[in-house]
């Protein structure tokens, strides 16, 4: 996919994982698609900012395994703060989309972490194009 289709595509997008890294690193990457990334380093904090401003994200990306609140809770408060708003998990373990508690959610996609440069962008347009159709 190429920046210019990304960057026309540009979304507000609140990027969780309690490994400080990985989440600067993603919202690194998914700036230069031209996406506006906020960053929360866990679960209690993303759910604050998205309480806060939960109308200003278009996007979730969140670590499942987490401590306190996992990412699967999480996308759970976010749907009923916000069913329409989509959710995307990211794994260094193997993932389904069914998972238990999954069903309570609008998680859209399961995501392993060692894949998160090669299809996370691509993976971000499919969903928004998706739902234009």
């Amino acid at each position: 996919m190429s920046e210019e289709l990304c960057s026309k595509i540009g979304k507000k997008i609140l990027f969780v994982d309690d490994e400080e890294s990985l989440a600067l690193l993603g919202a690194d990457l998914l700036g230069d698609f031209g996406h506006r990334v906020t960053c929360a380093f866990n679960g209690e904090e993303a759910l604050q900012l998205f309480q806060q401003e939960s109308n200003c994200f278009d996007l979730v990306i969140t670590d499942v395994s987490m401590p306190g609140i996992s990412g699967i809770e999480l996308a759970q408060a976010i749907f009923r703060l916000s069913p329409e708003t989509p959710v995307i998990l990211c794994s260094g373990h193997m993932l389904t989309m069914q998972e238990e508690g999954m069903d309570k959610t609008n998680i859209s996609a399961v995501l392993a972490k060692t894949s998160v440069c090669n299809k996370l962008p691509e993976m971000i347009a499919d969903i928004f194009f998706a739902r234009k159709s």
